[in-house]
């Protein structure tokens, strides 16, 4: 016991024999530090249910409190440490999460198999030879019948006698800058002459992604191939491009269906 404790009626009930085991061990908690700030409030110290002695129920104040623990130990105790365990919650979403956090929603590519029977939201960018002058010798737009028993795809037929021909599609995707994405799309070539200078060709922002092989450009019956390609975005928004491109002659059909593009997996 320290020697200079105010002996007052607090004091003296810690101290008595009767008492002083309980008052150690309530003291040992009361004045334990805590790495984690509460909040303190009155104490009510209850005499035990033998006593002898009538000793009546007295609220005390903290400060009081404190000042006769710290006369009954003989150490100070050691900390406690509170730890507080956060449970998180996910909630699954229609959207793509990438690994920097943005998220988009998807499908990105928006009609990408065109089964809305219209070209929208994509948009007919350019052609070459320009319309109205070769309408005559031009058909495009989406018909039928697309991939796989599908309704619809996006069709060019080509019948100009030009040594150049040139039919671009676009649209606006919403990305995740820094991401890295894979595009894919189904088509079809067919040219009267079976000659290698028809493509498919598809960008992100101007810059190449996916070409076919020049022996892909294949004669009747149709055989849909698959197109593929990635692009690591730049930005949120990211502009695809697919270009039909004939060289030297004509008689070529294209189609395109089931354009997508999807985040690329990150290995583990």
């Amino acid at each position: 016991l320290q020697n200079n404790c105010n002996r007052d009626n607090l004091f003296r009930a810690f101290i008595d024999p009767r008492y002083s085991s309980s008052a150690s061990a309530f003291c040992s908690t009361y004045i334990r530090p805590t790495v984690k700030a509460t909040a303190t409030v009155a104490t009510t110290v209850t005499p035990a249910a033998n006593s002898k002695r009538d000793l009546p129920v007295t609220t005390y104040p903290p400060s009081r409190l404190s000042s006769a623990c710290s006369c009954i130990l003989t150490a100070t105790p050691s900390p406690t440490t509170i730890v507080t365990t956060v449970v998180a919650t996910v909630t699954a979403t229609t959207a793509t999460t990438s690994p920097t956090g943005c998220s988009v929603a998807t499908p990105i590519v928006k009609n990408g198999g065109f089964e809305s029977g219209s070209l929208a939201p994509w948009a007919l960018t350019q052609v070459i030879p320009p319309l109205p002058d070769y309408e005559a010798y031009l058909t495009l737009g989406v018909s039928s019948p697309g991939f796989g028993g599908s309704q619809y795809a996006f069709r060019a037929n080509d019948q100009v006698a030009s040594s150049y021909v040139e039919i671009d599609i676009e649209q606006s995707l919403t990305v995740c800058a820094g991401t890295k994405y894979n595009f894919a799309a189904k088509f079809y070539i067919t040219d009267a002459r079976q000659g290698p200078q028809t493509f498919v060709e598809a960008f992100v922002d101007d810059t190449l992604i996916a070409i076919n092989k020049a022996s892909d450009a294949v004669g009747p019956p149709i055989v849909w191939k698959t197109l593929t390609g990635s692009f690591t975005a730049s930005s949120n928004k990211a502009q695809l491009r697919i270009a039909f491109i004939a060289t030297d002659y004509l008689g070529v059909e294209w189609a395109v269906d089931d354009v997508v593009v999807t985040p690329a997996t990150v290995a583990a």
